[in-house]
């Protein structure tokens, strides 16, 4: 699909943001009601640290890797980015909302042996990936040094993926359960064909231990400016039972440890100059609670 071009708006606070993408999706009530308050607080995390290193969004560029429905590059264009986004498969539904919101879009396939390589270096303040790098099977340290080519010197780059050191995870292993989502995928699925690498959304490939994402952002040449686990939120489609574990885990401080966390954001900027050390991005901005 061609690339669309990005109209002006006017940018708006966090929690207006939101109500704007959620009067988007009430076509969608799995995503209103079960995967947004799910995983509204590492969204929240996102913006936070996005608008602490540019407050004054508009007319910065920002880039959605693996953009799925394409909620978060909506989202970060009511915040006033101008935001281009990218996947691999077609959708409908997210053209449409990409056409009335001013995204551009374009189809990439991220497995690719030199992805991102039809956008120009040093293209954009802010690049998002977020609940990606678990899907990507070719080589996913040549993702992250084809995103090191676009940001600009003092870009961002706010990667989230599961975190597998998790006593969920260990419970999982003990019982002779499943560990990575998609595994029966995984099993049945042809990777490679002929000279095609699939690139698939259904299968998480790999997950990886925070220490092994910071080790490897910092050696591709990023300055890592933090790392947080993040806690999931509460959805009225889970069961009591669930609920009263999550807010538990939140009340006692314990959701945001390695141990009962399910996800983190690893948040890294591109020097402004060689050898400078980039403008460290806070954990929280106000106006966003």
């Amino acid at each position: 699909m061609g690339t669309q071009q990005t109209t002006g708006s006017t940018a708006l606070g966090y929690p207006e943001a939101v109500r704007g993408l959620l009067d988007e999706f009430t076509w969608n009530p799995w995503f209103t009601k079960s995967y947004w308050p799910e995983n509204e607080p590492r969204i929240r995390l996102m913006a936070r640290l996005a608008l602490e290193r540019f407050p004054a969004a508009e007319g910065r560029r920002a880039m959605e890797v693996g953009c799925a429905s394409g909620f978060v590059a909506y989202l970060f264009r009511l915040l006033g980015f101008e935001v281009s986004a990218i996947d691999a498969y077609e959708d409908e539904k997210r053209d449409e909302l990409f056409r009335k919101g001013g995204v551009a879009y374009q189809a990439t396939n991220l497995n690719a042996v030199d992805p991102l390589s039809e956008f120009p270096q040093e293209s954009f303040d802010l690049i998002l990936l977020g609940e990606v790098f678990e899907h990507i099977l070719n080589q996913p340290a040549g993702l992250l040094r084809s995103i090191f080519r676009l940001l600009r010197p003092g870009g961002l780059l706010i990667l989230t993926t599961p975190n597998p050191s998790t006593l969920a995870n260990a419970i999982r292993v003990l019982r002779d359960g499943y560990v990575l989502w998609g595994t029966a995928e995984f099993l049945n699925e042809t990777k490679l064909d002929g000279g095609r690498i699939i690139d698939l959304g259904d299968i998480h490939y790999r997950e990886y231990p925070a220490r092994i994402v910071r080790d490897l952002l910092t050696e591709v040449g990023y300055h890592v400016d933090g790392v947080r686990y993040v806690r999931t939120g509460n959805a009225p489609t889970h069961s009591l039972h669930k609920r009263l574990i999550k807010s538990l885990l939140q009340r006692s401080g314990l959701a945001s440890l390695r141990a009962f966390s399910p996800g983190y954001v690893i948040w890294a900027s591109r020097a402004a100059e060689p050898g400078a050390a980039p403008v460290s991005a806070r954990a929280f901005v106000s106006g966003i609670s």
